[in-house]
């Protein structure tokens, strides 16, 4: 059998760098000239924030303190003092560890007692990323926020990061750098307005979502990592380098993929310091290589060394070698393929996704992943025959049917969202997620079917170049987040086989899914269904959500309704609502004819 993601021998390969099989970096403090000093406070202060996460932001700043100031002077003179020459990682925990009244104030005097890699081992378990571990942020007034900024706009921006870290303690400082560049223009713009508290509730909402975002797909990432390891990362990822580095050879793919997924490694597990050198390292890499890698990314190497990798993740694809042929005839007219997978099973797979990835910018990288386990499978079947070309050739249609169904997939989805418009395409999808896992509550099921219609509204306007990418990236996250929601709080167990089995077969595997055949549905209560006046009154988009509540209610009740007992329980409503919005005493319009229209339905479904 072909393995599942292919890379799967890579981890011990020639192709990892030699520093995996090493612990850390070995860059010292004295050594860290590559970041300004403003942006070596900046990581200091992360660092420490996520370390001492209930520790108050006086306490946080002197560890930062002592790093800053051991760094100054190690930079100054690398022989005034033994901590200079030491690695950088070792040389935080000792300045960590050297504020003894702090550290064991909050618990760490054990870790400290031990010595590397123990010490550092310990200090990251202590992290705790649990959603309300640390209480909500009391956000002061637009008034008191821009009277701090004014009065000390580095102390307000050091206390905004500590705030973010201290929450988010497994976030790569990047991502926590961009929030606070964001808030800053935010108190530089508003503090200026006459109507402050407006413009805040605006743009500062805004960079709260961005942040969200962020960390979302981070913790997804270290959910895949943990449940699934570093094998669909790896081959996710090198879908998505050929496609973006489409001059790149094959070994440079590899290693970058490598490299990016360690990083992950080192990031799942709160090390945000290797996790930023690792990023960097990648980034100098890149940047360093324009020339045989990419021309759109020259901007972005321009950029700060803590701003160049997210930028390169999100730069355009460039465009491919002139010289590049128009297909890979060398992976199915040639029976010495069967020799190459022998050879290698997860390395030919791969190569197969890198030249096909780089000729194909417009497939989606989980596309691309699908169809190299696709041609893993083919292999299998073709090469023990003794016409492995002519197999082989009959096997491309399969291959080529798996594009044009996801091409058609989306294409449908594309039209309904068209025709309906987002209001009616959410209720489309809220039934089937309602059926598919009526444990979740209606505000989960919102949410995720609100995002499911965002990535229709925006992908399904997008150029065939990037259509499927963008819906499959959208579509990617929401069922990540659904199944982190799972990883949590068991949802059902036909959710659980979709989250558990392959990251890129997902979207497929969540599509098949029909009602939970364990679910025991929601008994009829009299107040279960009910009708008011607001129905008639309500704000538009407060009556949409009720109504979108009662459809989901009505799902849990009954699951295995069909479309048409549905349309008819849709009608029936509709009609009621009319009349009585339509009755000068609706509220007692609705008092009569609510139950009626409920026993029509029960009667409907068989239940009277």
């Amino acid at each position: 059998m072909a393995p599942k993601y292919g890379l799967l021998s890579l981890a011990a390969s020639k192709h990892l760098p030699r520093r995996y099989r090493h612990a850390g970096h070995q860059d010292t403090i004295a050594q860290a000239t590559e970041v300004t000093p403003d942006e070596f406070r900046g990581i200091a202060l992360v660092i420490s924030s996520q370390a001492l996460q209930q520790a108050t932001y006086e306490e946080v700043s002197k560890v930062k303190n002592d790093i800053v100031e051991l760094q100054k002077k190690c930079a100054a003179d690398e022989k005034s003092d033994p901590e200079c020459t030491k690695p950088l990682g070792t040389v935080f925990l000792d300045e960590f560890c050297h504020e003894q009244e702090i550290i064991a104030k909050y618990g760490f005097a054990d870790c400290c007692a031990k010595v590397d890699p123990e010490r550092k081992d310990c200090i990251l378990a202590h992290k705790n990323g649990t959603p309300g571990f640390i209480p909500p942020f009391q956000k002061p007034s637009a008034e008191e926020g821009c009277k701090a900024f004014e009065a000390d706009p580095d102390q307000t921006m050091g206390r905004y990061v500590y705030e973010i870290a201290r929450r988010y303690p497994f976030s790569k400082t990047s991502s926590i750098f961009a929030g606070a560049r964001k808030y800053k223009e935010v108190l530089t713009t508003c503090c200026k307005e006459a109507d402050k508290d407006a413009c805040f509730t605006e743009k500062a909402t805004e960079v709260s979502k961005y942040l969200r975002k962020e960390f979302a797909r981070q913790k997804q990432i270290c959910s895949v990592h943990r449940k699934l390891g570093e094998l669909p990362l790896r081959a996710l990822k090198v879908a998505q380098l050929s496609q973006k580095f489409p001059k790149a050879d094959f070994p440079t793919v590899l290693k970058l993929s490598a490299d990016i997924v360690h990083a992950y490694t080192e990031c799942c597990k709160g090390d945000t310091l290797e996790c930023l050198l690792d990023r960097a390292d990648v980034s100098k890499y890149i940047c360093s290589h324009q020339a045989t890698l990419s021309s759109k990314v020259h901007d972005c190497c321009e950029k700060s060394l803590l701003e160049q990798g997210d930028c390169i993740a999100h730069s355009e694809n460039d465009d491919k070698p002139a010289d590049l042929s128009p297909t890979v005839r060398e992976f199915i007219d040639n029976k010495e393929v069967c020799q190459h997978y022998a050879d290698n099973k997860s390395l030919h797979q791969a190569k197969f996704v890198h030249e096909y990835g780089r000729r194909h910018p417009e497939l989606s990288p989980e596309l691309l992943v699908r169809l190299g386990k696709g041609y893993g499978d083919l292999l299998e079947k073709c090469c023990p025959l003794e016409n492995v070309v002519e197999c082989l050739g009959h096997g491309e249609a399969e291959l080529k049917k798996h594009i044009s169904d996801t091409l058609e997939v989306m294409k449908k989805n594309c039209e309904l969202h068209a025709t309906a418009g987002d209001y009616l395409f959410q209720n489309e999808l809220l039934v089937h997620y309602t059926k598919k896992a009526p444990q979740l509550t209606f505000d989960q099921l919102y949410e995720y079917t609100k995002g499911l219609t965002k990535a229709a509204a925006k992908c399904c306007h997008e150029d065939e170049a990037h259509k499927l990418p963008c819906a499959e990236k959208y579509v990617s996250f929401v069922l990540g987040e659904i199944c982190r929601e799972h990883e949590m709080h068991h949802i059902n167990k036909q959710v659980c086989k979709c989250c558990g089995d392959s990251l890129t077969f997902r979207r497929e595997c969540f599509s098949g899914l029909g009602p939970d055949p364990e679910y025991q549905p929601t008994p009829f209560a009299p107040d279960l269904f009910t009708f008011h006046p607001d129905l008639c009154t309500a704000d538009p988009e407060v009556l949409k959500r009720k109504k979108q509540k009662q459809l989901v209610d009505l799902i849990k009740h009954k699951p295995t309704i069909t479309d048409e007992q549905l349309a008819g329980v849709v009608v029936d409503f509709q009609g009621m609502n009319t009349q009585c919005c339509e009755d000068a005493d609706s509220k007692t319009c609705f008092e009569r004819e609510g139950p009626k229209l409920i026993e029509r339905t029960r009667t409907a479904f068989g239940e009277s």
